[in-house]
């Protein structure tokens, strides 16, 4: 399944949006009136280079205890209790992999990519029994289209652990809301868009902590749901 080619259709359900308009920020979004999955018009995008640039200035380093720290406390949740060992991927690894080293000292077999860090498109050909992406899907223009990569590299069996802050479903606050303000920040998922992956895909929802962590399970049947 791959996004829906209507403008303004919800890119995760298909369903129809009502726009949202921020007075302050001089920006318009996409709200789907039935998963609420909120998107940022493309014109509001900023370009790639700009994107990096911003990137570069992150300091996501062992350094920084606090990077590190959110890595060990989203593992602690989302993978220590479903797997411990096997292939494992760390998708959007960023310009230091921090979690990709976290798994290589934890004992996986460990490979990374990021589109402009490291842009090895042979990892993308392996099968993993983990595949972890934290703080991306909130970057993504095709969500549906990298979630199919992914899953296409995942064992069945496997799990998807993933970060990304999910929005808040009243309008006001997600005005108010902080995430929303980093200008690379263009989708924000909500329970019902999470929900709608899970009926619409061979994953099911093994655990959340609804609000900013989910691990889905890939299906040993393979079954898709239509």
């Amino acid at each position: 399944m791959s996004e829906k080619s209507l403008d303004h259709n919800c890119k995760i359900c298909g369903g129809p949006t009502r726009p949202l308009f921020d007075r302050t920020l001089k920006i318009t979004y996409d709200v789907c009136t039935n998963c609420n999955f909120t998107y940022k018009q493309p014109e509001y995008h900023i370009s790639h280079e700009k994107e990096k640039s911003l990137y570069d200035h992150h300091q996501n380093t062992f350094e920084n205890k606090g990077y590190v720290d959110m890595f060990i406390r989203f593992l602690k949740r989302s993978v220590d209790p479903f797997i411990v060992q096997g292939q494992a991927l760390d998708f959007g690894s960023g310009p230091g992999p921090v979690l990709y080293e976290i798994l290589k000292q934890r004992g996986f077999e460990t490979a990374h990519y990021d589109p402009y860090y490291h842009p090895d498109e042979t990892v993308l050909k392996t099968s993993y029994d983990l595949i972890t992406t934290t703080e991306v899907f909130e970057h993504l223009s095709e969500v549906l289209s990298t979630l199919e990569i992914l899953l296409d590299c995942l064992k069945p069996g496997g799990y998807l652990a993933l970060m990304t802050s999910l929005r808040p479903e009243d309008d006001d606050a997600f005005l108010n809301w902080w995430y929303r303000r980093d200008p690379t920040h263009i989708a924000f998922h909500t329970q019902a868009s999470m929900a709608h992956i899970e009926k619409t895909y061979p994953i099911t929802i093994v655990y959340t902590n609804d609000k900013n962590i989910i691990t889905f399970q890939k299906r040993k049947d393979n079954h898709e749901n239509s």
